[in-house]
């Protein structure tokens, strides 16, 4: 995919990496100027409707976690065909590359890395999300603090709901998955914590508890059989650790750890409390060649040291005890000879005194100060209608991380925040992400032709290329009928422009109508008539005469063509402006001063008529 922007955004650089269901790509965000991973679905799943709806879901459910654990999902997208979802790039190597480089891990480095992991369960848990899919290939080590990050939190689900025939998929995950899942049983969120159980095993073992020549046998090997150490694993596995990881593979659920913070709370303990090099030593007796004299002494300082350490007061689990020999019930008598064990116990008052005393110096000290200052919490900005630029610097001065998804809206310019989470005004902390929603802008629409149209239907156009009707002017149209749209803007055929825009109108009020009025008489002319004609009385009778249009001959009458103002006679008609020519020809009209013209006295086509002293004449 060498050269190819997906979404207009990200642009790949180079396939990192190859799994049974994607690939995965490194690739540069245009956008935010950051390197991410892309992780491109495999073709076989992209005709597959409801794999994708499901996908979809379950990815835009992990991109609201934030937890420094689990790797941070930035965004889900399409380009055509190409289903997507970018990722936080880690650099480093994952889990499964490490065992295999360095075989074994020793179990503080094997401890600290399974508490890493059941944090990120832990948060994904208690947003109601399972993983389902634990194993070393999905734990990634950064190479800058060696940050443990877990990858691919809830796409299993998506898998597993819809089509299984990709069996490299399975084989890889079978070894890892819980008996639940091997009777494809409903899985609740310990089944996680049996994978867990298993990748524990491989980081101190080198290699997984169950193997077979195929994915079937190795599922009925989770269902029927319990994991067992050998006496050399024995010897370089603590008890206490041995007992952690059968209790996180137990095959009833209900005999496992009931929640992430269960087995983080038991490493806790495990890492601060108890001598793993003194637990060796013990195992080790079991195998060293003595004499009957050392014998003799090492069973009684073997008594004395293990009554003290027994750990049911902490985990009310018989497993604990499964490793010491027999004969320790039989010696309890000589627990009362022991200096040693009373030593002990006076030391361990004086710690416990200690502690105590250290726990309610720091809760005077410090918790008025927390109070106070509170310099971890903060208020979460108000990011709406910034420019994605502006918001980033916001949140980089705070200390807080961004995830951008995008969508389209009308309202919001583009690159400009619609809105956040957590919302403005919210408490947050120094580290915690915040997801924001980006404005694409409004969408484009092509803009249509209504010209021609009547009003209601140009309306019903516009909406249904999701325009609006804007502006609305009406003039007068000797062409289109009243109702009927003359222009419009934007233009037809120029372009597109965003939805929601207004296409402004201009629609015909239809031919003009012309009233004129005089002092005692009124004389109406039709828009069929000439619009500009003007009514003159007669100075001796009174009467409304209709000048006529000039005649190419000139006119003749009972009187003089002009009369100059002031001057009185019959049939004197001042008529020396020029009128505009009447639309119906009129012509023929005779009396006091009347034209000649091609028709017979008295008659008029399209005569109008004229009102005389209150009487109508035709």
């Amino acid at each position: 995919m060498g050269d190819t922007i997906l979404g207009n955004r990200y642009e790949i650089i180079k396939k990192i990496g190859d799994g049974g269901m994607a690939f995965v790509y490194e690739a540069k965000d245009k956008l935010l100027n950051r390197t991410v991973a892309v992780k491109v679905l495999r073709p076989e799943f992209v005709d597959d409707e409801e794999f994708l709806t499901k996908f979809k879901r379950e990815a835009e459910a992990v991109a609201s976690l934030s937890h420094p654990n689990i790797v941070n999902v930035y965004d889900v997208g399409e380009d055509g065909k190409v289903h997507y979802i970018v990722m936080e790039l880690v650099e480093g190597q994952n889990l499964k590359e490490i065992i295999q480089t360095e075989g074994t891990l020793d179990e503080y480095t094997a401890l600290d890395i399974t508490k890493q992991i059941a944090m990120a369960l832990s948060a994904a848990h208690k947003k109601g999300i399972i993983h389902r899919d634990i194993k070393p290939h999905n734990i990634l080590i950064s190479n800058e603090g060696r940050v443990v990050k877990v990858a691919d939190f809830g796409i299993a689900k998506a898998v597993s709901n819809s089509t299984m025939t990709n069996i490299g998929s399975i084989i890889g995950s079978v070894h890892y998955f819980s008996p639940e899942q091997a009777k494809g049983k409903f899985v609740t969120n310990n089944a996680d914590l049996y994978s867990l159980g298993i990748v524990l095993y491989e980081m101190l073992i080198g290699k997984v508890p169950f193997r077979g020549d195929s994915p079937i046998s190795i599922a009925l090997q989770h269902i029927n059989d319990d994991i067992e150490f050998t006496s050399e694993e024995k010897v370089n596995i603590p008890q206490s650790v041995r007992t952690i990881i059968k209790k996180l593979t137990e095959k009833s659920s209900a005999d496992r750890y009931q929640s992430a913070e269960e087995l983080i709370e038991d490493i806790e303990y495990i890492e601060k409390n108890i001598d793993l090099d003194f637990i060796k030593e013990y195992d080790n007796y079991a195998t060293k060649k003595i004499d009957q004299d050392d014998m003799n002494k090492s069973t009684s300082n073997e008594e004395d040291e293990y009554d003290e350490d027994d750990y049911d007061y902490e985990y009310e689990d018989d497993e604990l005890m499964e490793e010491v020999p027999k004969k320790k019930k039989t010696k309890k008598p000589k627990k009362e000879d022991s200096p040693k064990t009373k030593k002990r116990l006076k030391i361990a008052v004086v710690i416990l005194a200690i502690i105590l005393l250290a726990q309610v110096f720091i809760a005077i000290k410090f918790i008025p100060w927390k109070s106070g200052t509170q310099t971890e919490a903060m208020v979460a900005p108000d990011l709406a209608n910034m420019s994605l630029e502006d918001a980033n610097k916001e949140l980089e001065k705070l200390g807080l991380q961004i995830i951008v998804r995008d969508e389209y809206n009308a309202r919001v310019p583009k690159d400009h925040v619609i809105s956040q989470k957590p919302v403005a005004g919210s408490e947050v902390k120094k580290g915690d992400t915040v997801n924001i929603i980006l404005s694409k802008g409004a969408k484009e629409a092509e803009v249509p032709n209504v010209v021609g149209l009547n009003l209601g239907e140009a309306e019903n156009i516009l909406k249904e290329n999701k325009l609006e009707l804007g502006n609305i002017k009406y003039q007068f149209s000797e062409i289109y009928k009243e109702g009927v749209v003359l222009s419009q803007s934007p233009t037809a055929g120029l372009g597109s422009i965003e939805e929601g825009e207004k296409i402004s109108l201009v629609v015909s009020k239809g031919p003009e109508k012309t009233s004129i009025p005089s002092e005692n008489n009124t004389q109406t002319i039709t828009p069929e008539q000439n619009k500009n004609t003007d009514s003159k009385t007669n100075e001796n009778t009174g009467h409304s005469i209709k000048p006529s249009k000039p005649s190419q001959s000139g006119n003749t009458g009972n009187g003089s063509n002009t009369t100059k103002p002031g001057n009185t006679g019959t049939g004197n008609v001042e008529n020396n402006t020029e009128k505009p020519e009447s639309t119906d020809n009129n012509q023929g009209n005779t009396g006091s001063g009347s034209q000649p013209g091609s028709g017979s006295a008295g008659e008029n086509s399209g005569e109008v008529p004229v009102e005389t002293n209150g009487e109508v004449t035709e």
